[in-house]
């Protein structure tokens, strides 16, 4: 079982399309659906059912799934129990994991200085409270002592190419830059932002209806960082860079 992983709201669905990309578009069709990534890249949280408050797994729906990739928010010692291969592991700047998140669940503006009076404290927000904390998460997962490849949002922005390589190099898959262009092609904010908006207008079976259910806002939704300034305050920035400010200095994002 291999695990593409990250906090929610951190490039996993991106991540997901390269690496059907990589592993299973050996014929380098144009990307005109997301049932691809929900049918070879799917997503472990589907195979969960609740009892008594608390996910629990569908063992025989992820043992069917040996060899291939499962996304997943969970930590390390959530997932632990299972025979993990090779892991992806995304990291993004926690200012922009949060603006994204304000924007995926549409929280009004009144009640985000309440938020980010939560997210400095406990490094998440209240619904969330099933994964793993922004840290619990990244360390569970680089402390695993597991194989793991670990890949920055921004540089998926900023070094595409280079970033394609590491994970192929990673996964031992050979590619050409004919091959990286075409990922890059098929992977793009706008190709996925084209997708999504067809799969939504058209109430088809996909993973983008999935992801929203009944909400209005997209799932694509900007496609860069530093949309914060436009959300938070200077002081209100500050206070997430300090209580982030171990990791995110480490990790350079």
């Amino acid at each position: 079982m291999n695990i593409i992983t990250s906090f929610p709201k951190s490039g996993n669905t991106w991540m997901r399309f390269i690496i059907y990309e990589l592993l299973y578009n050996n014929e380098n069709k144009d990307n005109v659906s997301s049932l691809s990534i929900k049918e070879k890249v799917p997503d472990l949280h589907t195979m969960l059912r609740i009892e008594n408050n608390k996910f629990v797994f569908d063992y025989k729906k992820i043992e069917s799934q040996k060899g291939i990739f499962l996304k997943t928010h969970f930590s390390y010692t959530q997932m632990k129990q299972f025979p993990i291969n090779k892991i992806i592991v995304l990291l993004r700047n926690p200012l922009d994991v949060f603006a994204s998140l304000i924007s995926y669940y549409d929280i009004e503006t009144n009640k985000i200085a309440e938020l980010v009076d939560f997210f400095c404290e406990n490094q998440t927000l209240p619904r969330l409270k099933n994964f793993p904390n922004w840290q619990d998460h990244l360390e569970s997962w680089t402390n695993s002592g597991l194989k793991y490849c670990l890949i920055k949002y921004t540089d998926l922005l900023e070094d595409f190419d280079n970033q394609i390589l590491k994970i192929s190099k990673f996964l031992s898959v050979k590619v050409d830059n004919n091959k990286i262009q075409i990922i890059k092609k098929n992977t793009s904010f706008q190709k996925l932002k084209k997708i999504e908006n067809f799969e939504r207008n058209n109430k088809l079976n996909s993973f983008f209806n999935d992801a929203m259910g009944l909400v209005k806002n997209s799932f694509m939704n900007v496609g860069k960082n530093n949309y914060y300034s436009s959300l938070l305050n200077q002081s209100q920035i500050k206070r997430i860079e300090n209580s982030f400010s171990k990791s995110v200095n480490k990790y350079n994002l």
